[in-house]
C-alpha cells in the first residue's frame, strides 16, 4: 500500500499530543530530552514513519523518547517496546558469536579460512587462501561486497529479490566468484558483507546444531535477551518497515521485503530486537559481560588507530563533539538504525527508525540525518 505525505502529516499531527504527553511526562526526563523530542517529532511530521530513540548516561539518566507511526495503515502509534530488523548491526552479534567460539577453542582467530571452508569457496574468491577468520571480522578481507554487486543490489532496491529460489552458495557464485575489479589487497580495510556470510559458513562447519541456533541460545537466551530473534520473524510488536522504492516521495509499506531479506541475510544482518535490548546488548558487551576482556580488547582493535573505522564487528569514529564512538549501524530499504557507546561521557545512544534510507529519496536521508545531527549537538555541545 503506498502512503501520501500527506496522510503521514496529517497522521503524525493527530498522535504528536500523546507521544509527547507518553514519553516526557511519564519518563520526567532530562531538559535536554524535551528539545530531543521535539526533533524527532519533527522528523515524523516531515518524512519519517516512526522513530525510537534511546538514551542513557550517568550524567543525563535514561530515556525512551517515541514519535510516529509501527503502523500508518492502522494509525497504531510506535511504542518502545516495538521490534525492529536492526540491519547491519546484525554483524556485531555474529561477530561476537564468532568471538565466544574462539573462547571456546573452536575457532582461531588467525587460522586461515580455508581451514573451514570447502575448496570451492577458496578457489572461487580472489586471494582467499591468504585470508584469515581475524580478516574476514575486520573487513580487511578485501573481498568484494557481493550484496552490493550491480545485479544483486538493484534486486534489492527494487524489492524483488525473490530470495526463497536463492541459496547461500548460490549467491557467491553468481556475486563473488571471480569479480577482481573491485577486489582489494588482503589486510586493505574495506566494508563487505561477503566477509560476515562467510563467518556464518565458518561457525556452521564447527557447530553441529549450525550458527543460527548458537546465536539465539549462546548470545541471546543465555544473556537473557527474550525479545530479541535471530533469522526468525518475531511473534508481536514487529514494527511495519516503510521505504520509497519508486523514489517519488510516496512512502510504501516494504515490510514483507524487510522481513525476507533480514531472514535470509547470513551474519551481515538477522537480527530483530526492541531498541533497549539492543542497547543493553552493547552495554553489556562493553562491560565485559558477554566477552572476556581479552576477547573485548581484539574486537576493539581499530584498524587504523588514528583513525578508526573498524575493529572486529564494531565500528568507530573519532570526531566532534564527542570525541569517540564504538558501535554499529545499520541501513535497508525499510529501516535505519544506529546503535552507539560512547567511552568519554559512558553514554549510550540509539535511534531507530522504520523507514530506509537505502530506498528513499535525499529528502528522507536528510530529514534523519538532520534530526540525528540536532540530537547530538544537544547531547554534547549546549
Amino acid at each position: 500500500m503506498k502512503l501520501s505525505k500527506t496522510k503521514l502529516i496529517f497522521s503524525a499531527l493527530l498522535l504528536f499530543s500523546g507521544v509527547f504527553i507518553y514519553s516526557v511526562k511519564s519518563q520526567t526526563p532530562h531538559s535536554k530530552f524535551k528539545k530531543i523530542q521535539k526533533y524527532i517529532d519533527n522528523a515524523t511530521e516531515e518524512k519519517l514513519a516512526g522513530v525510537v530513540i534511546y538514551i542513557k548516561s550517568p550524567k543525563y539518566g535514561k530515556w525512551i523518547g517515541v514519535s510516529g507511526y509501527s503502523d500508518i495503515e492502522n494509525n497504531i502509534p510506535i511504542k518502545k517496546e516495538d521490534i525492529f530488523s536492526l540491519a547491519s548491526i546484525g554483524k556485531t552479534y555474529n561477530a561476537v558469536a564468532v568471538l565466544k567460539l574462539v573462547e571456546e577453542d573452536k575457532i582461531g582467530l588467525d587460522d586461515p579460512i580455508s581451514k573451514y571452508l570447502p575448496n570451492e569457496i577458496i578457489e572461487g574468491i580472489p586471494n582467499a587462501k591468504q585470508v584469515t577468520v581475524r580478516h574476514l571480522l575486520g573487513h580487511t578481507s578485501g573481498f568484494h561486497n557481493y550484496n552490493r554487486h550491480p545485479v544483486l543490489n538493484e534486486l534489492y532496491l527494487s524489492g524483488k529479490l525473490k530470495l526463497d529460489t536463492l541459496s547461500h552458495i548460490n549467491a557467491l557464485r553468481r556475486y563473488a566468484y571471480g569479480i577482481y575489479p573491485n577486489t582489494k589487497p588482503v589486510g586493505t580495510y574495506q566494508y563487505s558483507s561477503t566477509n560476515y556470510l562467510l563467518l556464518t559458513m565458518i561457525m556452521d562447519s564447527v557447530l553441529p546444531q549450525g550458527h543460527e541456533s548458537y546465536l539465539r541460545k549462546k548470545i541471546l537466551k543465555s544473556n537473557g535477551f527474550s525479545n530479541s530473534y535471530y533469522k526468525q520473524t518475531p511473534p508481536n510488536n514487529l514494527v511495519n518497515h516503510y521505504g520509497d522504492i519508486n523514489k517519488d516521495n510516496i512512502i510504501e509499506n516494504l515490510s514483507s521485503e524487510t522481513i525476507e531479506t533480514t531472514n535470509w541475510y547470513s551474519g551481515d544482518d538477522g537480527i530483530y530486537a526492541p531498541i533497549e535490548e539492543a542497547a543493553n546488548f552493547l552495554q553489556r558487551l562493553m562491560n565485559e559481560e558477554i566477552l572476556n576482556k581479552e576477547t573485548l580488547k581484539e574486537m576493539m582493535t581499530w584498524n587504523d588507530e588514528k583513525k578508526p573505522d573498524y575493529g572486529l564487528g564494531l565500528m568507530a569514529d573519532k570526531g566532534f563533539p564527542y570525541k569517540f564512538l564504538i558501535g554499529h549501524s545499520g541501513r535497508g530499504i525499510g529501516v535505519t538504525t544506529d546503535l552507539y557507546y560512547f567511552p568519554k561521557q559512558d553514554m549510550t545512544i540509539a535511534i531507530f527508525c522504520n523507514t530506509g534510507l537505502r530506498s528513499g529519496t535525499k529528502d528522507i536521508s536528510d530529514t534523519y540525518y538532520k534530526m540525528r545531527n540536532k540530537i547530538i549537538k544537544k547531547l554534547f555541545l549546549f
